[in-house]
């Protein structure tokens, strides 16, 4: 019996000690784990940022082959995040025939740069007299495409999609420099 009791005890520090080399090839396991993954997504970085300085050194100085400028601004993880331009609400006549059909949407116009975003943006609420020119201008192109419109083109995807881009292109002149997206917070078709 008391070999069976000596043992008991020797059992019992060879269990622990079992556990404690689980424990610790675990977290040496999970150590070189992030420690590789860390290095892979700092190198694939370092490889994408290198990529997009030999792509620009082709074209002029933040312009690419297609014209557009700012894009590679926007790729780099240095550029300004993009800024809102809210606009006021809408609400227009359609150019339906068959009844009266009214629109009521409100846009929002995606761009660049924060700082123009700033000095254009009135919080959306419509202040006759005080809000900026190029906005003034914008509003009117807008509200000109709007009322061209009927109510079967607005009401499919492809024609909201392809309201969107027209409005771009209109603030984009008024504002005379590029508006990247058009955000419609609200569509009533009536």
């Amino acid at each position: 019996m008391s070999q069976a009791a000596a043992s008991a005890p020797d059992a019992g520090k060879k269990k622990g000690k079992g556990k404690l080399l689980i424990i610790l090839v675990a977290t040496l396991v999970l150590a070189l784990g992030g420690g590789g993954a860390a290095y892979f997504f700092m190198a694939r970085g370092e490889a994408a940022k290198a990529a997009r300085q030999k792509k620009g050194d082709g074209h002029k100085a933040g312009e690419h082959a297609d014209g557009e400028a700012g894009d590679e601004e926007a790729e780099d993880g240095e550029a300004h995040e993009p800024a809102v331009v809210a606009l006021p609400t809408f609400t227009v006549n359609l150019a339906d025939k068959d009844a009266p059909r009214y629109l009521r949407t409100t846009v929002s116009l995606v761009v660049n740069d924060p700082e123009k975003a700033a000095t254009l943006s009135g919080g959306g609420e419509h202040k006759p007299g005080s809000e900026p020119v190029r906005v003034a201008m914008a509003r009117s192109a807008i509200l000109e495409l709007l009322t061209t419109k009927t109510a079967e083109e607005l009401m499919s995807a492809e024609g909201k999609t392809a309201l969107k881009k027209e409005i771009a292109v209109r603030a984009s002149k008024a504002f005379r420099f590029k508006v990247n997206d058009v955000l419609l917070a609200e569509f009533v078709v009536q």
